[in-house]
């Protein structure tokens, strides 16, 4: 159970280290990111100092009911957890008072412990809740309540402070589902520190990493969806069969152009894509390569997959038919091969980063004022201009 726990702890605090340096590097661009790589930072920090006990030999002894050093990382992990979220949409060094202030408390429980622990004092051995009782007023377990407690309103502020920061800075609803994860985990350490056990903390280390994970790729998530995607090429001519069979001869890289602009000549100039049923295996057949030298040559280009490759197309089909003023209703979608308005409006927002819905309205609007002027003008003509004209 031992080597277990080594690795489990070995892996969170990669885990964290890998998120932290992520983040330190996206906040050379976004400084709202730099408070969540110190978090991220702080917490791998303490899974090497439990790493660091390990390495030394160290062999995890019964901890009894609420030791202090699980209730030391308690606090720290519920204190950075609580602050956490405030980096979504401020930067928390920017609030160091308030930081302080929120922090002095439990900094004070780690000193008195560390100067305790410096000047050799025992602490009192707990493993039942009759010994409780025999130590209840003695110093050693005065702190570990006051810890306890401090815990407890950290926690309730993980589940509180999502709530806030959604309701007033609107900010996306999920931000409270990954704090009540957050706390719920929070939650089920505390079980741990009132009763240790070795198995449920290898169960918490791997859940607290991975909640921490899913808050990581929450916050990169932006970042990820303003990355443009591959830009359509105009190919003016297919490649020739002898052409690409040459280019898979003498480069790799080269023969996988030479399909992709065969692949775009035939999507841009027969548009094969406007057919609902059209699909990746149609594709491969009509290109005549099979689907993994088709997926291989897309993906050299920057495309994801096959379907990905066809719904671009069909997106960028659509917004010219719109702006053409050739598709005036969502119910038109199936000109360029959308099954479903739905469908249309999820590709052409995640390809275009724009509402289709807006485009829509905006041509209308363009239509008719422009169509208002036309009428304007005309009015303003004399009754018989067309008869001098002629």
């Amino acid at each position: 159970m031992n080597t277990l726990t080594l690795v489990n702890i070995e892996f969170a605090a990669a885990t964290h280290l890998m998120m932290s340096l992520v983040l330190f590097f996206f906040s050379r661009r976004s400084v709202q990111f730099l408070s969540q790589a110190w978090i991220m930072l702080l917490i791998c920090l303490l899974y090497c100092g439990g790493l660091s006990f390990f390495a030394c030999g160290g062999v995890v002894p019964p901890l009894g009911i609420l030791h202090p050093v699980m209730l030391i990382y308690l606090m720290i992990c519920s204190f950075l957890l609580s602050v956490y979220p405030l980096g979504l949409c401020m930067p928390g060094y920017l609030q160091w008072g308030r930081m302080w202030g929120y922090a002095i408390p439990a900094l004070c429980v780690i000193f008195i412990y560390g100067m305790g622990a410096a000047v050799g004092s025992n602490l009192a051995g707990v493993y039942e809740f009759d010994d409780f009782i025999q130590y209840f007023l003695s110093g050693d377990i005065l702190l570990r309540i006051v810890a306890l407690l401090l815990s407890g309103y950290y926690i309730l502020n993980i589940f509180r402070l999502p709530h806030r920061l959604v309701r007033r800075m609107q900010l996306p609803s999920d931000l409270i589902a990954y704090g009540s994860a957050l706390g719920a985990v929070s939650i089920f350490f505390v079980f741990i520190a009132v009763r240790f056990s070795l198995v449920l903390l290898n169960v918490y280390v791997l859940l607290f990493t991975l909640v921490n994970l899913f808050l990581f790729f929450r916050i990169l998530r932006p970042s990820v969806e303003g990355m443009a995607y591959p830009a359509i090429r105009e190919v003016e001519k297919m490649p020739t069969p002898e052409e690409i069979t040459q280019s898979e001869i003498n480069d790799f890289n080269e023969a996988n152009l030479k399909r992709f602009n065969m692949l775009e000549y035939i999507m841009l100039h027969e548009k094969p894509f406007i057919d609902t049923m059209f699909n990746r295996e149609r594709l491969c057949r009509l290109v005549g390569f099979n689907r993994h030298v088709v997926l291989q040559s897309l993906r050299s280009q920057g495309y994801n997959d096959i379907h990905e490759y066809i719904s671009r197309h069909r997106v960028a089909e659509l917004r010219r038919l719109v702006e053409s003023g050739e598709v005036t209703d969502l119910k038109e979608v199936d000109k360029v091969g959308f099954k479903t308005s739905k469908t249309a409006i999820v590709c052409f927002e995640r390809y275009e980063g724009e509402s289709l819905v807006a485009l829509l309205e905006q041509q209308a609007r363009s239509e008719l004022a422009e169509g208002e002027t036309v009428s304007s003008e005309n009015s303003a003509l004399p009754s018989d201009a067309p008869a001098r004209s002629s």
